[in-house]
Order: structure tokens, then C-alpha cells, then sequence
């Protein structure tokens, strides 16, 4: 009876192990608006819990915390919007790093919508920084450091502190200086960035050869909306300029 009962469950495992492999040829997808075209017949119930939060949350939102001079977009190869970013994020390094930061390193994407002109609140500020990416402190060689402005030369540019001028010719660095000097290829640079691109993304490949990382845990959005308030504290408004801190030779 037990070799019976031994065999069966053998039999059972190896039909159960003997499944096809199954591998993703593609994918696909679409956006469902939930509204009223979805289900014309909403139930109340639900709906009431679901309006509940949405006050809640847009009371939050809607608070106005500043006001921006101008209507701020993202691209390539330079923008308010990414340069006013890489700006604060090297401010943040210059406040949070013994001897400072050197240089301030964001991605164009890492924007998800326009800053408007006028009134902006927290909720603009959740919308622009959907992502929870966390500030990263980086020590890079300079070495290195020419290797990613390579990058930034192949693809367009991409956002930068001010300090950085960037001539970009035929997709390649043509000059780079880092506060009007030349990058030394053994210095070491304080870089302030996010934990996505010091992780190698978004062809910051070369931001994995840094020498130490520190993950702050600070959320990029947590400072742009601490920056902000301060600055309505200081009364100053919201502002930004093409400076020609990346100029591509056509």
C-alpha cells in the first residue's frame, strides 16, 4: 500500500513539474478614466467614501505656498524648470555637506508637469515631483565625472547647476568647467543628485563608479517645497533663467 501511495504522488509530482515554460512576447496598455463614462451607475456608497478623501486631500493640495514669475517647462537642453531644480538641489548640498556641494545633477523626466505662472501650490509641487525619489549625495573622480557629461553630450543635455558651463558640439563635450575651471580628472566632486540616476539610470551610468553614496532619504519634492515656502517667507517669487549653462553647437 505505501509503494502504491509512494508511486502515485510521484506520478502526481512529475505531471505538475512537466508545465510548459511560458516567457512575455509583449505588453500593452491603455488609460481608463474611472468617471462617468466608465459606469454610469456609480454606487453611492463608494462614492461617498471616495468624496470623503478627495476633500480631505484637495484641502491639502490647494494650499497656495508661493508664486512663480514666470511658467516654468522641462526639455533639453537646458529649461527653467530643470534649472531651477538642479540649482536647489546644489543649495541643499551647500547646506547639508561639510564643505559643500560642487555640483547640483537632474534628470529633464524627473519633471512630470509645468510650473505655472502665478499661484502655486502644494499640489502643483506633487504634480511636477509625482516621483518619491530621494536626494543622494555622491563622491565622484573627476574622471568619472567628464564620463557623465559625455552622456550629457550624447543625449542633449539634461539638468545642471548653474555653476557648470557645458559646450556640447557634433554630440560630443567640446569644453566643460565646473565653477570656471577645468574638470581635474583626480579631484574628488561632491554631487548632489537623485537615489535613480546615482542607481546608473537614464544614462548615468558613470554615477556608479562613485567612490561613496549617501542616501539622504530626503524626497526631492520635500525640498522643493521647503525651498519654496522659504522663499515666500523672504518675499521673493519663484524664479528662474536660461543662463547658458549647456549650449549646443549646431
Amino acid at each position: 500500500m505505501n509503494i502504491r501511495l509512494i508511486w502515485f504522488v510521484a506520478l502526481m509530482i512529475s505531471l505538475f513539474s512537466c508545465k510548459p515554460q511560458y516567457r512575455i512576447v509583449d505588453m500593452q496598455g491603455e488609460i481608463i478614466e474611472i468617471d462617468s463614462t466608465f459606469d454610469s451607475k456609480p454606487n453611492p456608497h463608494i462614492q461617498k467614501l471616495v468624496l470623503s478623501y478627495k476633500t480631505q486631500l484637495d484641502s491639502e493640495m490647494n494650499i497656495p505656498i508661493g508664486t512663480s514669475a514666470s511658467l516654468m517647462d522641462y526639455r533639453r537642453p537646458e529649461s527653467l524648470l530643470t534649472n531651477l531644480t538642479s540649482d536647489v538641489m546644489k543649495e541643499y548640498g551647500d547646506e547639508h555637506l561639510p564643505n559643500g556641494a560642487d555640483i547640483g545633477v537632474m534628470n529633464v523626466h524627473g519633471h512630470r508637469a509645468t510650473m505655472p505662472k502665478g499661484t502655486v501650490t502644494i499640489g502643483n509641487l506633487f504634480e511636477i515631483y509625482s516621483f518619491d525619489n530621494t536626494i543622494t549625495f555622491l563622491d565622484l573622480k573627476g574622471v568619472d565625472l567628464k564620463k557623465m557629461f559625455d552622456a550629457y553630450a550624447r543625449i542633449g543635455g539634461a539638468g545642471i547647476s548653474s555653476n557648470v558651463k557645458l559646450i556640447i558640439e557634433n554630440r560630443q563635450v567640446k569644453s566643460v568647467t565646473v565653477d570656471n575651471k577645468p574638470i581635474d580628472n583626480n579631484q574628488i566632486y561632491k554631487i548632489v543628485t537623485l537615489d535613480y540616476l546615482a542607481e546608473g539610470n537614464d544614462n548615468m551610468n558613470a554615477l556608479l563608479n562613485a567612490i561613496s553614496s549617501n542616501n539622504t532619504g530626503v524626497t526631492l519634492r520635500d525640498i522643493m517645497i521647503d525651498w519654496v515656502k522659504e522663499q515666500t517667507r523672504m518675499g521673493n517669487e519663484i524664479e528662474s533663467a536660461i543662463d547658458g549653462r549647456i549650449i549646443i553647437i549646431e
